[in-house]
């Protein structure tokens, strides 16, 4: 069975006005999609679908936490996820995303595929640099491999004296 067809939500025999759903978002929705920026987490979806005669709202609410790789020491650490979204979905004769947060799917349809939304917003909500959260002040990432950062950092800084780039230095462009 495919792990994603629980997020096609079928809203034609669904009653105007507002409706819940919860999805349990784990390894198998990560592992579906294989170049996400995680592979393992448990995230939950609080759903809600407001459905009106030629539209619907969908407000996701995103909470749990995913399994990170730091970029300064390569280790894993766990991030905590709380996120909110909204999407607003037109009846119309075509699809057509008109902005991020507006599309237009066929009046015809009978189901809507949330699941590339989900794991867009689930990328979207991560941060840009990632890296192990502070504990006291100090970065819990792994001992051993910033030991070896700063001594590659101090050869650098020794050689910096015999960079070509030094002689560029002493120009002056005042003139």
């Amino acid at each position: 069975m495919n792990p994603l067809q629980q997020y096609k939500i079928g809203f034609v025999g669904l009653s105007l006005g507002k409706h819940h759903f919860s999805f349990d978002i784990g390894p198998d929705f990560f592992l579906h999609f294989g170049d996400a920026a995680f592979e393992s987490g448990q995230v939950v979806l609080q759903l809600e679908l407001a459905k009106s005669n030629n539209m619907m709202e969908l407000y996701f609410h995103f909470s749990g936490e995913v399994q990170l790789v730091c970029d300064r020491c390569l280790g894993f650490f766990a991030h905590t996820v709380d996120l909110q979204k909204r999407l607003l979905v037109k009846f119309g004769e075509q699809f057509i995303e008109q902005s991020d947060e507006i599309i237009i799917i066929p009046a015809m349809e009978s189901h809507f595929d949330i699941s590339q939304y989900v794991y867009e917003y689930l990328h979207l909500g991560m941060p840009v640099r990632k890296v192990h959260p502070e504990e006291e002040g100090v970065a819990a990432c792994d001992p051993e491999v910033i030991k070896r950062l700063e001594q590659y950092r101090s050869k650098q800084h020794a050689s910096d004296d015999d960079s070509p780039w030094n002689a560029l230095k002493t120009l002056n462009f005042n003139n």
